[in-house]
């Protein structure tokens, strides 16, 4: 009788440690892979939040909504990201708002959600959360596509990337159509779905919010630089270095962002600070070469 010889611990031993090998040359292979998935996946939710804002001109005679709606004569009180509603796939909850006249927040909008934003891990879980944030000197006053960009749309930001909660407290929005903060049961922030707030703000309870940080444009030629020296956006920051005031792209190779003409680009980590505040101005007259 012909006895079969078994594996001895030494053979099994090396098997292990070459199986450990390929795992461990094959892991950060498909960690690169994942993150160029995910992050394929955001430049398309950012095109796509583009493009709504084109759609909604287009039956709108050319005017854009604004951030707050007080300024546009068109869906008043109803925040930017909550008039696109009919445009990003989420008509039926829209029309639902609209006629029963109650206006819900309860609500996870995919588009809204960056597949790589580390503090929404479930979809289920992010009602009213927006990873992406308009940019609000665009926004804070009624604008037409047509005439309302004399920089040129494909040199001004619409949206880029936010940490969409647990940045220092601050949790961003689409509902909302103003800050707020809220001290029951925890002390949380409310920011609108925008970046670069020009103002402050003052709180019913008489709470003033301070402004993010902003452009300024001075000089000629016109140069523009943020309202605090050297601030640009934050690149993979941790939470507890999460900077509430700026934008931030949990994608180490820089910023995922919208632009007024519907593409969708990134903009490199050390992306000069002129260029990227010229970038969210729409008639500063900067001249942009990066």
């Amino acid at each position: 009788m012909r006895h079969r010889k078994g594996l001895t611990l030494v053979e099994l031993l090396v098997v292990i440690a070459i199986i450990a090998i390929l795992v461990g040359l094959l892991l950060p292979a498909l960690m690169v892979v994942r993150a160029a998935s995910l992050r394929i996946q955001s430049l398309n939710n950012l095109r796509q939040c583009a493009l709504a804002l084109h759609n909604f001109a287009e039956t709108n005679n050319d005017v854009l909504p604004t951030l707050d709606g007080e300024n546009s004569n068109l869906f008043v009180g109803e925040s930017l990201m909550f008039t696109l509603l009919p445009y990003v796939e989420e008509d039926n909850f829209y029309r639902a708002c609209i006629a029963s006249n109650t206006f819900s927040s309860y609500h996870a909008v995919r588009l809204y959600i960056s597949p790589a934003d580390p503090t929404v891990p479930d979809l289920n879980k992010a009602q009213n959360l927006a990873s992406y944030a308009a940019n609000a000197v665009v926004f804070t006053s009624r604008r037409t596509l047509g005439t309302g960009f004399p920089d040129g749309t494909s040199q001004t930001i619409g949206f880029a990337e936010h940490y969409a909660k647990g940045c220092n407290a601050t949790t961003f929005a689409w509902f909302h159509t103003e800050p707020d903060l809220i001290t029951m049961p925890i002390f949380l922030r409310v920011h609108r779905a925008s970046f670069a707030e020009p103002h402050a703000f003052t709180t019913p309870a008489g709470v003033t919010i301070p402004p993010d940080v902003y452009p300024i444009t001075t000089g000629n030629p016109p140069v523009s630089t943020g309202s605090v020296h050297g601030l640009t956006f934050q690149t993979a920051p941790s939470l507890a270095d999460c900077n509430p005031l700026l934008a931030q792209t949990p994608h180490k190779g820089g910023m995922l962002a919208a632009f007024m003409d519907g593409s969708s680009r990134t903009l490199a980590s050390g992306i000069d600070e002129s260029v990227y505040w010229a970038l969210v101005t729409p008639s500063g007259g900067e001249p942009v070469s990066d």
